[in-house]
């Protein structure tokens, strides 16, 4: 994009009052788009009479959108056994037979996960299920609607569970109605239309959608959401937020960014992954976010977005604008979706981060690039994601892909060709000397599509969106004070004698140590042979079951070094079962310290008060001045933190801040203060 104006994107102070925080609001016009996006309207519910939909209910599909998902002359019946790609799908479809016999469909009950806490089942129920509650007429505290209930006891239901393969299929249905059934009224076109409208669509397409939905007076839902990151800033003045407008100054993109996001990208800000799954699921917004995990594997952000423009120019200035708000610190690696213009806008961005394709959005294009490759051989896609995942050197990749290729004779598809031309950008043996959090065994970090449907997050209006989504992430933070706690509170068992297990286990975090444990007990079953002697001894390991595999690690006394051929620290941070047997056999009895890493351990947040630019920050410059402000409110932000953990620890806390207010308010008053300084 040419000749934009763009505002400084950070925390800074008004000059002409030095009393004053101004945090600064980054509007960037965007002069051109590629494609031109529909206006912002709200999508609301409108419900049939005569309803009892329960409340948080999605509004039900339209009567085209109905009669799309069916094949056409095939107007099934439910029944147990049948299957769909998501609840979604299954709950489309049940609706669409509800429509052609009569009755409306309300959401019921549903399960999650013991394990991750994702949804399993799904149960969708006739509108005139259940019974009237009972209602206390003499309780004159309650407010009720003078009105007739519509629930009369009826208990047809569709159960759909998810399976292992992640689809979901039928496991209960009962068709049969204890009431009339009737044509259910159809909703109007004009109501059609309006539900057909999505509430992320911001751009507008004409002049009458520009006065309603521009950032000018009678703005609409933009303008919603504008005020509500105002009032949030305004609450916590390290909240972060910057638009991106086009030509009619009507909003295109938008970046949020809260205190929070900010502190644990400076504990957690190595491995990034930027999700825009929600993007799979049509009635999701366009939903963006830069994530990772913490030091117990929970699911984290430093920063989200709604992208309504896809255009490399687009991501160019989301970058820019997130990365300058975490102070310009480059992660060490970054996960980006399989899309030529993020990837340049990320490269253009972030010239030093190790970036790399989501090897998941590959996997899913190639259901619909090798589909008649995947009908015709059904072994191809186990083989396929074998010689990706599962080869331990480039040499050994080469060799299957092209035995793969000949096996199948594949040699002119020219989708497996670009593949191979980027092998280097997502294939996990070109990128093994980079760390990336990811763990060989341990479950997958939850999409935000994934975290969006097991948190119940609804398509209703951009501000509520936000809403939603904030409380959910407060809810993450819960867990993680819950894992603080049982951290602290209990001890794991010890499986082998070895003082490196004890010393693990003190170190590292409960979920990190039992994936240090299972390597250091594998260990035991592999056989030693030192292939090479002097200031760096090399070994060669073998599994005691199949001797064919061998991995090289390399020991340098003097320096305390130690690498293995497979990577696994490199990538994980975690030492692996190879290197475990030559610390056993060469007589370390510790961790070496150069191999344990902080982001895994107890302490990962420990480090209260940050002195990375202490030198910086003292000169005199207003640069110095807002990253003194910046520096000073994390420490805050960790402070408060710290301090509000119980009744004792917040008494100190506030007898500390009000030591140190009266030592800084003792030296403004003294002679030598300069208020310049």
């Amino acid at each position: 994009m040419e000749n934009i104006a763009t505002l400084t994107t950070s925390l800074g102070f008004d000059s002409s009052h030095p009393g004053d925080v101004e945090p600064i609001l980054q509007i960037q016009p965007q002069q051109n788009l590629d494609e031109q996006i529909l206006s912002l309207e709200s999508a609301i519910p409108f419900p049939l009479e005569g309803g009892d939909a329960g409340e948080g209910d999605p509004p039900l599909p339209s009567s085209e959108a109905l009669e799309s998902f069916i094949p056409a002359g095939d107007l099934l019946e439910p029944k147990v056994g049948m299957e769909f790609e998501s609840s979604d799908d299954a709950r489309a479809f049940y609706s669409a037979y509800a429509e052609r016999v009569g009755f409306r469909v309300r959401n019921s009950k549903s399960f999650t996960s013991r394990v991750d806490d994702t949804v399993i089942m799904r149960r969708f129920v006739c509108s005139k299920q259940g019974r009237p509650s009972k209602k206390d007429p003499f309780d004159l505290t309650k407010k009720r609607r003078n009105r007739i209930s519509s629930r009369e006891g009826c208990k047809a239901m569709l159960q759909v569970n998810r399976r292992d393969n992640g689809r979901w299929e039928v496991s209960r249905c009962f068709l049969e109605h204890c009431h009339q059934l009737g044509i259910a009224l159809k909703q109007s076109a004009a109501v059609q239309r309006k539900l057909s409208r999505k509430p992320w669509e911001l751009i507008p397409t004409g002049i009458a959608d520009t006065q309603q939905n521009g950032l000018g007076a009678g703005g609409g839902v933009a303008q919603s959401l504008l005020e509500y990151f105002k009032r949030m800033q305004a609450e916590n003045p390290a909240f972060f937020y910057a638009i991106q407008i086009d030509s009619s100054n009507c909003l295109a993109n938008v970046f949020w960014a809260d205190a929070r996001a900010r502190m644990s990208y400076n504990y957690f800000g190595d491995a990034i992954i930027f999700d825009m799954t929600c993007k799979k699921n049509k009635r999701v917004v366009p939903f963006a976010a830069f994530v990772g995990m913490n030091h117990h594997r929970h699911f984290i952000t430093f920063g989200c977005a709604f992208m309504t423009d896809e255009s490399e120019s687009s991501f160019t200035w989301l970058f820019e604008t997130w990365f300058s708000l975490m102070s310009g610190r480059y992660p060490v690696s970054l996960v980006i979706p399989f899309n030529e213009a993020i990837g340049a806008a990320a490269g253009k961005v972030l010239p030093h981060v190790r970036c790399r394709f989501c090897k998941r959005d590959i996997f899913n294009k190639c259901k619909e690039n090798l589909s008649d490759v995947y009908s015709v051989h059904a072994s191809f896609k186990s083989e396929f994601k074998k010689c990706v995942n599962e080869s331990e050197n480039i040499s050994e990749f080469e060799s299957r892909w092209r035995l793969l290729i000949s096996k199948y004779s594949l040699e002119g598809n020219i989708w497996l060709q670009s593949l191979h031309n980027i092998r280097h950008r997502w294939v996990p043996v070109f990128l093994r000397e980079t760390f990336f959090a990811e763990i060989s065994g341990a479950p997958k970090l939850e999409t935000m599509n994934k975290f969006f449907q097991r948190n119940s997050i609804t398509t209703t209006t951009l501000r509520d969106i936000v809403a939603q989504f904030d409380k959910a992430m407060a809810g993450q933070y819960e867990k993680e004070v819950h894992a603080d706690f049982a951290m602290v509170h209990s001890r794991p068992v010890m499986k082998t004698p070895s003082p490196m297990e004890k010393q693990a286990s003190e170190i590292y975090t409960r979920v990190i140590f039992d994936f240090f444990q299972e390597e250091l007990v594998e260990s035991s079953g592999f056989l030693l042979e030192k292939v090479e002697d002097g200031l760096m001894i090399k070994f060669r390991v073998t599994n005691v079951g199949d001797s064919s595999r061998a991995y090289l690690v390399n020991y340098t006394a003097s320096e305390n070094r130690i690498s293995c051929s497979c990577f696994m620290y490199e990538v994980s941070g975690i030492l692996c079962r190879h290197m475990h047997r030559v610390l056993m056999v060469i007589g370390a009895l510790t961790l070496p310290e150069d191999y344990i890493m902080k982001r895994w351990t107890r302490n990962a947040k420990s480090s209260i008060f940050s002195f990375e630019q202490f030198t910086s920050v003292l000169s005199n410059s207003y640069g110095a001045l807002t990253l003194r402000f910046s520096d000073l409110f994390r420490d805050v932000i960790r402070f408060a933190e710290e301090g509000a953990a119980s009744a004792v620890m917040y008494k100190i806390a506030k007898e500390a801040l009000q030591n140190a207010f009266n030592e800084i308010f003792a030296v403004k008053r003294g002679p030598f203060f300069n208020k310049n300084k």
